[in-house]
């Protein structure tokens, strides 16, 4: 149950950032979902968060229920793939709260269709949107973070970086680009001591509009196979790598098997999702394909297209984010498997013997 090595800054003093309540917190694709249940619970611990995103309705509407909720929000209308428009949302943030603590990026699109299906515009898109938007972020995040004597970069990626879902190709492609690129960053800010974290978080399957707005070339309704997981798991995991510099987290137990499964028995998975992968990403609802939202913003209402909601709660990620508790628990069943071994009769019959 790792969650990676501890970052150092300076002189290798262990990295310390802010309290979320003295923050100010970035997030692309802040509008709905994912980004706008970090938003929500970044705010309700003090934290003054900017959100970027591409629909301004729905931005709006989540600063009104931060603001409503006695939070401190602005928004930015902004597309990720745009790199100068990001870094005018980066100097936007500057300019209203004075510096950015954490950036957050975690704008993306999702298609689905078989590997022959999907176009070279659509697989442009996928690295344009879920690939080179993170680059941006980072690039706009990292001298704002450098100017605030340090902060957190997280970067919301995605199981499918390590492990590819049928139908996913392109999707898996841009998240395993995004983990490279940042893979190689964090160990160059090593090499500088800079007091900079930088986190990649991989969610599960999540229950958010993502889904439901995904460009899709099937003729049945998208999905994916369980556990889903709510919002709020992936939420947790970025509030608390906001505060605790750390390497990794999983955001959803289930996609942590996934993991583990993919780096222990690579052909199992293969056979399991050769054969049951594809009926496991749709529904049986017909529905036809469309372009969703990955050339504009999709102005549908959000909803989710998976068959049941997510669960609130992960015990893995739980455990990962109170590694207090978490050595408790490993301690307790050390203790108990030492006391196992120890047979009262053998105790018995060493205290008879003269």
């Amino acid at each position: 149950m790792t969650t990676g090595s501890r970052p150092t800054g300076r002189r290798g003093r262990r990295m310390r950032l802010r309290p979320l309540s003295q923050q100010v917190v970035v997030i692309t694709g802040g509008s709905r979902g994912i980004g706008r249940a970090t938003a929500e619970r970044l705010a309700a611990a003090g934290a003054r968060v900017v959100l970027l995103g591409r629909h301004e309705e729905r931005l709006q509407e989540t600063v009104d229920r931060i603001t409503a909720a006695g939070g401190t929000a602005r928004h930015v209308v902004c597309d990720v793939t745009d790199a100068a428009a990001v870094q005018d949302a980066a100097d936007a943030a500057e300019s209203w709260f004075g510096r950015i603590d954490t950036w957050v990026n975690n704008a993306g699109v999702l298609l689905y269709g078989r590997f022959e299906e999907t176009t070279p515009e659509e697989f442009r898109r996928l690295i344009e949107v879920d690939y080179l938007g993170q680059i941006h972020g980072a690039q706009a995040a990292l001298p704002a973070l450098r100017r605030a004597g340090g902060g957190a970069l997280i970067c919301v990626s995605s199981v499918e970086a390590g492990t590819t879902l049928p139908l996913h190709s392109a999707y898996a492609a841009a998240k395993r680009a995004v983990e490279g690129a940042m893979q190689g960053l964090r160990r160059e800010l090593r090499d500088r001591r800079e007091p900079i974290s930088l986190t990649l978080v991989r969610p599960a399957v999540i229950d958010t509009p993502l889904f439901a707005s995904s460009g899709s070339h099937l003729q049945h309704r998208p999905s994916a196979p369980p556990p889903y997981y709510a919002p709020g798991v992936v939420a947790e995991c970025i509030a608390y790598a906001a505060a605790h510099p750390v390497d990794e987290l999983y955001a959803g137990g289930g996609g942590r098997l996934l993991a583990l499964a993919q780096s222990f028995a690579p052909r199992a998975i293969d056979r399991v999702f050769g054969r049951f992968g594809v009926r496991m990403m749709h529904t049986s609802e017909a529905s036809a394909p469309r372009p969703g939202n990955l050339f504009a913003a999709d102005e549908r209402e959000d909803g989710g297209s998976l068959p049941r909601r997510g669960r609130r709660l992960s015990v893995y990620t739980w455990l990962q984010l109170h590694p207090r508790a978490r050595r408790l628990l490993l301690g307790a069943a050390a203790l108990c498997a030492v006391s196992g071994l120890v047979r009262p009769g053998r105790q018995t019959d060493a205290a008879s013997r003269p």
